[in-house]
């Protein structure tokens, strides 16, 4: 019984270890392309770890911004206002870009859904506080 509960523990320990190994913008990034809806017809689907790769570069240009406004000073005030303005502009105007195949002229651009402007609004604002709050 003993050695059960040990090789559970251990399993947990070594899980949750495991867990905690992507950045802040990473996890964002994740958060935001796995719950997102999935633009998926005729041959084309959307890929997750596709969707991840370009989109982590913005989320950690927004985490550097944070970074960044609490080195210059910004109170704690100023960068939650920024953080709404994030998802208020995203509300408001928030594109998303298709491709097949990466072909460069292949791409076209729709308006997200407004479920999805919403996750991606708060995804990047919590990145940018993290960023400014010092989360890793």
């Amino acid at each position: 019984m003993k050695g059960k509960a040990i090789a559970v523990i251990l399993g947990i320990a070594v899980l949750s270890g495991c867990a905690g190994t992507k950045t802040s913008p990473e996890r964002h990034a994740y958060y935001f392309v796995s719950h997102k809806t999935s633009f998926t017809g005729g041959n084309f689907t959307s890929s997750v770890p596709e969707n991840y790769r370009l989109n982590v570069p913005q989320f950690r240009e927004f985490n550097a911004r944070g970074k960044a406004d609490r080195a210059e000073g910004r109170t704690l005030a100023e960068a939650n206002e920024y953080a709404q303005s994030i998802r208020d502009q995203l509300k408001e105007n928030a594109k998303s870009q298709q491709s097949f195949s990466g072909n460069a002229n292949d791409k076209w651009s729709s308006d997200m859904d407004m479920k999805d402007a919403v996750l991606f609004g708060n995804e990047l604002a919590a990145t940018y506080l993290d960023g400014y709050n010092g989360v890793q």
